[in-house]
């Protein structure tokens, strides 16, 4: 990954977020006033499809202010890897192979040649539009039905299919999803949107076809292999993904059961439902189906580690991704055994891999903590948990929060200037990719050909 190609993709984000805040604080996309940096911070939010919100979309936001919402979002929601393809493909210039892998198709590429790139984006963008195209065909006449009315049922369906598979956690309805809480249909519909979203495009785009060619060439139902064999990529996102949901439906069900503020006067079948939807909001979007301030600290405790992992890479969500992860579980398990390799799914994985994944987790773990360290001192009234936790869902681009709005607003609607600066900061920082922000810093390195000799110390 070559410095000059993080300095475009940052300028690329902030120029869109700052034509992004001056459109919202215009006066026809508001119907409450709005500050510059109330304007900034929303921008930003659903730029890098976060979800924080310290605005009532529905109520504060006019239409038209919704409508730039929504273009944020879907701008953010294309992934900074295929945004920095298309960066390049504007300027024309050539990507090296460190470059590629910058925008995560260099599995898809056969050459050096923007007309690869410019295929991949291309797949990817045709994925996104059939994906929220039936999303939105199931969720509008549902919503229409359900509000009565044509326009803003449509228009409710379609925001909420865009910022499911985005990822992104905004509703333009005044009092959120908290009237759906028991509602199957929604809560299904918007979690398959929010999991398809966060596996990757890359992964979606290889599963799609592995199934129609399986299908095609096979049947369903048999046993013959398939003409095609699922990356290893793709295989530990579907794993990890799969394992870390079944993870999430737990943590709410144990230490909710007997909650009365969440699911303990529900039947048993919404209170699956609804571990459900929270374990595919946890580590991805920021929908609510009831006051998350209400949950007990166990429950909250726990869904920091899923916020942490975040979703696939390649894709709409942020985090360490699932496949680092993985990649540190298996380092230990090798680890414990003595083992020099990493192995996955018989497979080794490559040490320089190895070496990334674990400074990701420790860049990851300094960020969240420093940032916590400086809220904790300029918002001293507010408890250290829900801090900690408004923290991480920044970084990680989540979007949920222990704010008492009745479920309507974030935490950080209440922070003053120095503290919305530091969350903006982290939503930006996580978007990007934490080793990709950490190299603004720090600058390119350049290779050393000098080496010391080894000496032992005691671990």
């Amino acid at each position: 990954m070559q410095f000059q190609s993080i300095k475009v993709l940052l300028a690329g984000y902030l120029g869109v977020i700052l034509i992004g805040t001056l459109l919202l604080a215009m006066p026809p996309m508001y119907n409450t006033n709005i500050s510059f940096l109330e304007a900034f911070f929303t921008s930003a939010s659903a730029m890098t499809c976060t979800g924080l919100v310290i605005k009532n979309t529905g109520l504060d936001f006019t239409i038209y202010g919704q409508i730039v919402i929504v273009i944020l979002i879907q701008l953010g929601g294309f992934g900074h890897m295929s945004m920095a393809g298309i960066i390049y493909l504007m300027v024309g210039n050539r990507l090296s192979a460190s470059e590629k892998d910058l925008i995560n198709v260099v599995d898809s590429l056969n050459n050096n040649s923007l007309n690869g790139i410019g295929r991949a984006i291309i797949n990817a963008l045709f994925f996104v539009l059939i994906t929220e195209c039936i999303g939105a065909m199931l969720l509008c006449p549902y919503f229409i039905w359900q509000i009565g009315d044509v326009k803003e049922g449509l228009w409710v369906g379609i925001m909420h299919t865009i910022t499911a598979f985005n990822n992104a956690g905004f509703t333009n309805l005044k009092d959120g999803l908290l009237p759906y809480q028991a509602d199957v249909f929604v809560n299904i519909v918007l979690s398959l949107l929010i999991i398809i979203g966060g596996l990757g495009y890359l992964s979606s785009i290889e599963i799609s076809k592995h199934c129609y060619l399986r299908t095609r060439y096979n049947g369903i139902f048999t046993h013959k292999k398939s003409p095609t064999r699922l990356s290893l990529n793709t295989r530990v996102t579907i794993t990890m993904t799969g394992i870390l949901l079944v993870c999430g439906v737990f943590n709410v069900l144990i230490f909710e059961w007997n909650n009365p503020k969440t699911i303990a006067n529900i039947p048993f079948w919404e209170q699956l439902i609804n571990g459900f939807f929270m374990s595919a909001n946890y580590r991805t979007a920021g929908f609510n189906i009831f006051d998350i301030s209400g949950f007990d600290d166990r429950t909250m405790f726990f869904s920091m580690f899923f916020m942490i992992i975040g979703g696939g890479p390649g894709g709409t969500a942020a985090g360490i991704k699932v496949t680092t992860f993985a990649i540190l579980v298996a380092l230990s398990i090798a680890i414990i055994n003595n083992r020099k390799d990493t192995i996955m799914f018989g497979r080794t994985i490559p040490q320089d891999i190895v070496s990334r994944a674990f400074c990701v987790f420790i860049i990851a773990v300094i960020y969240f903590s420093v940032a916590t360290f400086f809220l904790s001192i300029f918002e001293p009234d507010v408890k250290f948990l829900p801090l900690a936790f408004e923290t991480l869902s920044a970084f990680s681009t989540v979007g949920l929060s222990m704010g008492d709005r009745g479920g309507t607003l974030s935490l950080c609607a209440d922070f003053n200037t120095i503290g919305l600066i530091i969350i903006i900061f982290l939503m930006i920082s996580g978007k990007i990719g934490i080793m990709a922000f950490t190299l603004i810093f720090i600058g390119g390195s350049k290779t050393k050909h000098t080496r010391y000799v080894q000496e032992k110390i005691l671990i």
